[in-house]
């Protein structure tokens, strides 16, 4: 489902979505749903990892707020060099989980 959001934007950046639309040889609306798209997901990753290195959600958590698996957040916040909050405790819990799990 789709819903109409008006918003004011800098004629340089109508200019370059109008770029971007031609060389594609799409149409403009498609461009802006593509890169707002792209923009909120960045958003999304940005403000969990925030959040992720302040201690203040889990990794879990984290990855559940950027929208993304787990495996693929432990990837970005190790690219920006956010340490893991994982202890020695919680490492011995999975792994108990784990082999109970077999």
């Amino acid at each position: 489902m789709y819903e109409n959001v008006a918003a004011r934007i800098p004629e340089e950046i109508v200019r370059d979505i109008d770029y971007v639309a031609e060389e594609e040889k799409t149409d403009k609306s498609k461009v802006i749903r593509e890169l707002l798209s792209n923009a909120v997901k960045e958003k999304l990753l940005g403000l969990a990892l925030e959040k992720y290195s302040k201690r203040q959600v889990s990794l879990g958590r984290a990855a559940e707020q950027a929208k993304i698996p787990l495996a693929d957040f432990m990837v970005k916040a190790a690219e920006r060099s956010i340490p893991m909050n994982y202890s020695v405790d919680s490492l011995e819990k999975d792994f108990e989980a784990a082999l109970k799990a077999k």
